[in-house]
């Protein structure tokens, strides 16, 4: 009765999370992409199909991140200028903007910014590890 009841409740969250998708998926920003790998992480833990496919994500990923970010120098800073503009200009923008939409759409740009430039440079690898290395 045990496994069946973990089984129950990790697919159940599993299918609210990709309800989320649908619901939140046409977002700006990342939308559904984080509800979508939560929902088959839950189910990965009951099935080992859905663990495969995780173990596929977290390889592809990878080499999707080195794909986007090149160790190239000069794409490097191009990354680090941009993203630091477009972060001042959509802190500023949310400053100045009286829309509710707008100033939502300046909070995402601002997050997405921050994003990139962390993952510019390996630099949340390495905060990652720091984090990991100061645990207890």
């Amino acid at each position: 009765m045990k496994r069946y009841g973990k089984l129950i409740l990790f697919d159940t969250l599993a299918g609210l999370c990709f309800i989320g998708v649908i619901l939140f998926g046409w977002l700006p920003g990342p939308g559904g992409v984080p509800l979508l790998l939560a929902g088959l992480g839950f189910l990965a833990v009951n099935h080992d199909w859905a663990e495969r496919w995780m173990e596929t994500i977290k390889v592809k990923g990878k080499s999707v991140k080195s794909i986007i970010f090149p160790p190239t120098p000069w794409i490097r800073h191009t990354y680090d200028v941009l993203s630091i503009v477009l972060f001042t200009l959509a802190v500023w923008a949310y400053i100045t903007v009286t829309n509710r939409f707008l100033a939502a759409a300046c909070i995402v740009l601002a997050s997405l910014s921050f994003f990139v430039f962390l993952l510019n440079r390996e630099r949340l690898d390495k905060l990652s590890t720091l984090f990991k290395k100061n645990k207890p």
